[in-house]
């Protein structure tokens, strides 16, 4: 990953972990996601020629590549910004407190 990218990705793990403190949980669950997705993609891009545009397509690449636990936290990061982003639950603290846990496992493994 270049520094760049991975100053940005941090950079907007930071912003969601600011979200949740002041209760913004909708916008810190997806600010996770995206920080984790930048992350993914930068990883995956020195690894493989196509990226898929697809999130459950990256990370079903993710996994063939032999990092499944990593697979399983994207997919469900990916699965409470959708509920974020567009559904009628509204996020609360935990989520979004899990949301950052699994955003920063992420990061950490894949930078």
């Amino acid at each position: 990953m270049s520094n760049k990218l991975r100053e940005k990705a941090l950079l907007i793990l930071k912003e969601a972990q600011k979200d949740s403190e002041i209760k913004c949980y909708n916008k810190a669950v997806s600010a996770a996601y995206f920080a984790t997705r930048m992350a993914t993609e930068s990883f995956l891009a020195n690894r493989i020629q196509n990226l898929p545009r697809r999130d459950d397509k990256l990370a079903n690449v993710l996994r063939n590549l032999g990092f499944a636990p990593l697979a399983d936290k994207l997919l469900l990061l990916y699965e409470q910004r959708k509920k974020a982003d567009y559904g009628e639950r509204i996020m609360n603290k935990k989520d979004s407190e899990d949301a950052i846990l699994y955003a920063e496992t992420l990061l950490t493994k894949l930078t």
